[in-house]
């Protein structure tokens, strides 16, 4: 075990320390789970319920980058305002209730124009960007100085939430200089200017995929996508090892468009340093040449697949996306007609995110939050346990036959889990209808999980030698999702569980037909199991007082100031909750008198040509039963859903382009709300034949089946509601 040397108190006098294992507070190790949001690519009159709802989705700690150019496109001319007020948001985080891990670059990549640096940085003829140049250092230390000021009071040692400080991004991975010297000097000189300017904080990091520099004074935050949106062609690229339990920690697939060859990773460093990640990739942003389409199963699997392989800080990026704001002087967005490594929408970094760019939930909100809450449960356990791997794994990704599995088990509790993945993005696994398991024990004694029902697409977390109520859980087939106090919850994909107690020494066997909430009867140790179906678990949503099972994977619940409130685009809808002691309660939410009825029209506008034919088509939409929404207290937001043949479209408001979207072969929502309920818009549609243009050339990949032409075929608006449940 190795202490790393950082660490600090927060103003209740906590000790946060790291060693190479965990993070630890007070000496108790820590797995927090870290989701990224940005707030400046958010409006900040909805910041406090989009924090809601990614804490009830169990994240505890909020990462957001600081885009430089954000407050500072030119020199001295300086934007805290509206969605750029940093200290405002950073304020909400604690509000909250939680933790902030600030990234402030200076570079930040982040599909940004110039990876985050304003044009007089990017383009400075005085001095070399990311390196100890003074004229840089200068005006690195005028943001770290601005920043400070904005977040005055806000670091943990102040009472504040902010607990981590990342420094640079990617640095000699994707850009920066090339000597090893120089990288490390900078590196140390960031976190003592940071420090200088006010950024005294427990945890200093850096990512550390590919090439990227980490020093001693920082640990290194690794990364895992399912594809890779900005890969230099416009194939299918091959199926992604981070479907396997593995014991390497990069992942090769980052930063492949500005990785440098011949060079050493930071693989060989990996013993030394604790396994976080700040990019486990909750989604992917389409660029203009690839349009991969991430599942909630992708998205699952890939958690799991990290977090049984050792992963001790679940960091994702991103778990909700955006909207790029306006730039004074240009759009704010990564191009390669300004030398950006890829070309995204101006607008949209909606990034299929748990919580998309228009606040919706994705159906890989729920299938995340489940594992979660065993997280939160077990954070000392599964931190303090080294992961173990079968003694046959795959030979590769395309191996879709060899069963995949890691363990991890606490030696001081004996509690142990057992990670299952039976999935590989956009491949069929084989079935396992019946597996057993065998666990060695220390000294000669063994466990067996048998039983076990591993369809295609299955995964989960099976817990083995589990405290429940007074006796212990030995083995189950059934996958676990948290307890609430002494109460249990399970779920299967449809199959009868089958869970073995052992009780005063003397071992019982008990059967739970899928959806039952009981598993035994009352006055025996399996009262304290519940047992839901895999669509029940991805709807519900854990309070103090009860799991709450939500009627859609789309209905978000979250708790502020002691009422549960509902977010659905249902106008009816039950909750079904289970108290911890076993009764069940159901609620209902309606819109009462207040359900949305409107519509869309429209009508040609204008039809661009030129030699080479069509450029574009534009169409006035018109936009009925927005009037008084602001009133009615049960609608939240109105979503416009366009559909329509083509490469990509725009949508402008008196003649202002507020959103776009590359097409992918989803449903595109645009949330009106944000926009003042406009009465009418216009959408502005480019040929299928009429793509941006590319270093890579003018193919574009779609992962999807996508109707080529330059058309818009219909558009319809859907309402979303909030609503305090009662009783019926």
């Amino acid at each position: 075990m190795r202490e790393l040397p950082m660490s600090g108190r927060d103003a209740a006098g906590h000790l946060y320390t790291v060693d190479n294992i965990s993070l630890k507070k007070d000496g108790e190790r820590l797995l927090p789970v870290m989701g990224e949001f940005h707030y400046s690519r958010w409006e900040p009159e909805h910041w406090e319920e989009e924090l809601l709802k990614m804490k009830a989705g169990g994240i505890e700690v909020v990462a957001t980058y600081i885009f430089w150019i954000h407050h500072e496109e030119r020199p001295g001319e300086w934007d805290f305002s509206g969605c750029r007020d940093i200290g405002r948001f950073v304020r909400l985080c604690q509000t909250c209730g939680l933790k902030v891990w600030l990234r402030i670059g200076p570079w930040v990549h982040a599909e940004c124009r110039h990876g985050g640096f304003p044009d007089f940085i990017q383009w400075s003829e005085d001095f070399e960007p990311r390196t100890n140049d003074p004229g840089y250092l200068a005006a690195v230390k005028s943001l770290f100085d601005h920043l400070a000021g904005q977040l005055s009071g806000m670091m943990a040692k102040d009472g504040g939430p902010v607990i981590g400080v990342q420094l640079e991004n990617e640095y000699g991975h994707v850009g920066g200089p090339a000597d090893p010297d120089v990288r490390h000097a900078h590196m140390d000189t960031l976190k003592q200017m940071a420090i200088d300017a006010g950024f005294d904080v427990p945890y200093y990091c850096a990512t550390g995929w590919g090439d990227a520099y980490v020093t001693e004074e920082t640990f290194p935050m690794m990364g895992g996508y399912v594809d890779a949106p900005w890969a230099t062609d416009t194939k299918p690229l091959p199926a992604s090892r981070n479907y396997l339990f593995r014991r390497y920690r990069n992942d090769p697939s980052i930063g492949t468009d500005g990785r440098r060859e011949g060079r050493r990773e930071a693989e060989s460093q990996a013993e030394r340093f604790p396994y976080f990640s700040a990019e486990l990739g909750a989604g992917l942003q389409v660029t203009s040449h690839r349009r991969p389409v991430v599942s909630a199963a992708d998205t699952e699997a890939n958690l799991l697949c990290l977090l049984g392989s050792g992963l001790n800080l679940i960091g994702y990026y991103m778990y909700h996306g955006g909207i790029n704001p306006d730039g004074k002087y240009s759009t704010l967005n990564e191009t390669q007609e300004i030398g950006g490594y890829t070309t995204l929408p101006v607008k949209s970094y909606d990034f299929e995110a748990p919580i998309n760019e228009a606040g919706r939930l994705n159906a890989s909100y729920g299938a995340l939050k489940k594992h979660h809450y065993v997280v939160q449960d077990y954070h000392r356990e599964l931190a303090a346990a080294e992961p173990v791997f079968p003694q046959t794994m795959p030979a590769d990704p395309e191996d879709l036959s060899t069963i995949r599995m890691a363990l991890r088990r606490d030696a001081e509790s004996g509690i142990g889990f057992l990670f299952v993945n039976n999935h590989q993005r956009n491949r069929s696994m084989q079935a396992h209808p019946d597996v057993s398991v065998r666990i060695g024990l220390p000294g000669d004694g063994c466990i067996e999980l048998s039983d076990l029902r591993l369809p295609a697409d299955t995964m989960g977390i099976i817990p083995f030698m589990l405290p429940v109520g007074e006796a212990v859980l030995e083995r189950t087939n059934a996958y676990y999702m948290g307890h609430l106090g002494k109460r249990h919850f399970f779920y299967t994909d449809g199959w009868d569980a089958e869970f073995v107690l052992r009780v005063d020494g003397e071992t019982r066997r008990i059967s739970a037909p899928c959806g039952t909430l009981k598993a035994g009867p009352a006055g025996s140790a399996a009262e304290w199991i519940t047992v839901l179906s895999r669509p029940e678990a991805d709807r519900a949503f854990r309070f103090s007082d009860g799991m709450y099972i939500a009627g859609s994977i789309r209905s978000a619940i979250y708790e502020r100031e002691n009422r549960k409130i509902l977010l659905t685009e249902e106008a009816e809808e039950r909750i079904r909750v289970i108290r911890e002691d076993g009764s069940v309660k159901e609620l209902s939410a309606g819109a009462a008198g207040h359900a949305f009825s409107g519509a869309v029209t429209f009508s040609p506008e204008a039809e661009e040509r030129d030699e080479e034919g069509i450029a574009a088509r534009s169409y006035r939409l018109r936009l009925d039963g927005m009037e008084n929404l602001t009133e009615r207290g049960a609608v939240s937001d109105i979503y416009l859903v366009p559909e329509y043949s083509g490469d990509r479209a725009e949508v402008y408001l008196d003649g202002k382009l507020i959103d776009d979207w590359y097409t992918t072969g989803e449903e595109w929502y645009i949330s009106l709300n944000r926009f003042g309920y406009p009465r009418e818009l216009t959408l502005r549609i480019y040929p299928s034949s009429r793509p941006i243009p590319c270093t890579w050339g003018s193919d574009v990949y779609y992962e999807r089946p996508v109707e080529s032409g330059c058309e818009l075929k219909g558009a319809s608006l859907k309402a979303r509601y909030r609503i305090i449940p009662e009783e019926p």
